[in-house]
């Protein structure tokens, strides 16, 4: 049996933000729609110009400690039938987007608006793009280093992706999945 990595804390709570902001599949599995059919909410932030500044925007949020505006900025790439305010209320979700920050938030590295969130290019094509742990850099060191500082074990298979979708002309980060 492989060794568990101390990652693992991160995976329950990102799956239940996952689920709360809209994530079509968690490590490959479909989520269910959980909220009523109200219509999307208005108030999420515009999307982005280009997949990179749809992740920069998110992760910063993350990190600036701003979990609703993330999770709200989904809205437009939501399933039918889910309604963001409803699902970003959800006191797992505040839980999930803390762990998220807590994994990447660690000491010695400048947090923004001082550190800055880049993303690396990577291959795109059509309207959905997955972007990997390793694309995503705060403060010069990828979020994948940031996310095994302190983890034993076999590290080697753990991975965070992005998925980002473009709709009506704008990118939005959709939600991401965790592999172990």
């Amino acid at each position: 049996m492989p060794a568990r990595t101390t990652t693992a804390w991160l995976a329950a709570p990102a799956i239940l933000l996952l689920t709360a902001c809209g994530s079509t599949d968690v490590a490959g599995s479909p989520s269910t729609p959980t909220a009523s059919s109200a219509p999307k909410t208005s108030e999420a932030k515009p999307g982005a110009p280009t997949y990179q500044v749809a992740v920069e925007r998110w992760v910063t949020q993350i990190l600036q400690k701003h979990y609703a505006k993330a999770c709200l900025s989904s809205a437009p790439v939501l399933p039918p039938g889910q309604d963001a305010k409803t699902l970003c209320k959800r006191p797992e979700a505040q839980k999930s987007a803390e762990s998220l920050h807590d994994a990447w938030a660690k000491p010695g590295v400048a947090l923004p608006p001082q550190g800055k969130v880049t993303v690396d290019e990577v291959s795109a094509t059509g309207d959905q793009v997955t972007v990997p742990d390793t694309a995503v850099k705060l403060d010069g060191r990828t979020l994948r280093s940031l996310e095994l500082i302190g983890a034993t074990g076999n590290t080697g298979s753990f991975s965070l992706t992005f998925k980002v979708q473009k709709h009506e002309g704008a990118w939005y980060v959709q939600g991401f999945d965790i592999d172990f």
